[in-house]
């Protein structure tokens, strides 16, 4: 390999770059990659979005499906380890109705309310993909969808915070709109979190416990999401994809630090302060960048 390299850079010295220079550019794009998709899977400001906007502002190449997926299961890792035991009792309760009637209601919840998202990107996932992954997009959506949010925080406001007892009692039709919410998402710019928490709220829960069901009806989502992107790029491998197992290794341990830590930041914020802290985020980033393009 030494020779190789050597040889190439004899017949093209301007050209080739460094293998050291290379690789720190390799390492600077999954650790940042890494961390933004740690915190915008999590925190209502759409990771869709700003993994499309890093690659634009920073020249980045493709990340590769590789990748794409690693680190999707990382941020799946964050929600099975904050939520173990709500998880774990979920899962006992999806067969178990005599054991626990609460659990057992919402742990179907949670099966169907995936279904529209799920049915959406399996019919229409890479008509989105090809067509609506563009900045403008992007910062349209996040000012569009910015203004719902505010009037679901706004309402929300008067709802008594009894989370076991407002996921325990939903409604199908709750679990209907908050689940076609959810499958609205898949437009870069909405995001998951925040969209679902939004029609959590306007169905009358109150912040913590539209919260939390949107962590929950995440879980399915998000190992849906990066099964279909592993499976790609396990049937149609890059030939020049250069990350290592390393790479893919460090990409995957720090989405899954940072996504833990984002789960806490927005169980916190949304509890005190409501989603206008986000908000706000999300109308500067997309009036910079419509603006610019």
């Amino acid at each position: 390999m030494i020779i190789l390299v050597s040889s190439v850079e004899d017949f093209f010295p301007d050209q080739v770059k460094s293998p050291s220079i290379t690789e720190q550019m390799e390492f600077f794009q999954i650790i940042l990659l890494s961390i933004i998709q740690g915190l915008t899977e999590f925190l209502p400001i759409s990771s869709s979005g700003h993994l499309i906007l890093a690659p634009v502002i920073f020249n980045f190449d493709d990340q590769g499906l590789a990748l794409d997926a690693i680190l999707h299961l990382g941020t799946l890792l964050a929600i099975i380890v904050f939520f173990r035991k709500e998880l774990t009792n979920l899962t006992k309760g999806l067969f178990d109705r005599q054991g626990s009637p609460e659990t057992h209601h919402l742990a179907w919840c949670i099966i169907l309310a995936s279904f529209p998202a799920g049915l959406i990107g399996l019919f229409g996932g890479e008509w989105i993909e090809t067509n609506l992954r563009s900045p403008t997009f992007v910062g349209y959506n996040l000012l569009f969808w910015s203004f719902v949010f505010l009037i679901a925080d706004r309402s929300g406001l008067k709802s008594s915070d009894t989370t076991d007892v407002e996921l325990n009692r939903l409604s199908l039709r709750q679990i209907l709109f908050i689940g076609c919410a959810q499958a609205i998402a898949l437009l870069p710019g909405t995001s998951r979190s925040g969209i679902t928490i939004a029609a959590g709220l306007l169905t009358n829960l109150s912040h913590t416990s539209a919260t939390r069901f949107s962590f929950l009806l995440g879980t399915p989502i998000i190992f849906a999401a990066g099964m279909h992107k592993l499976r790609q790029f396990i049937l149609h491998p890059a030939p020049e994809q250069t990350y290592s197992n390393l790479h893919l290794a460090i990409g995957m341990g720090i989405s899954f630090l940072v996504g833990l830590l984002a789960i806490q930041i927005l169980l916190r914020i949304v509890a005190r302060v409501g989603l206008l802290p986000f908000i706000l985020y999300r109308v500067i980033l997309a009036c910079g960048i419509l603006l610019y393009y």
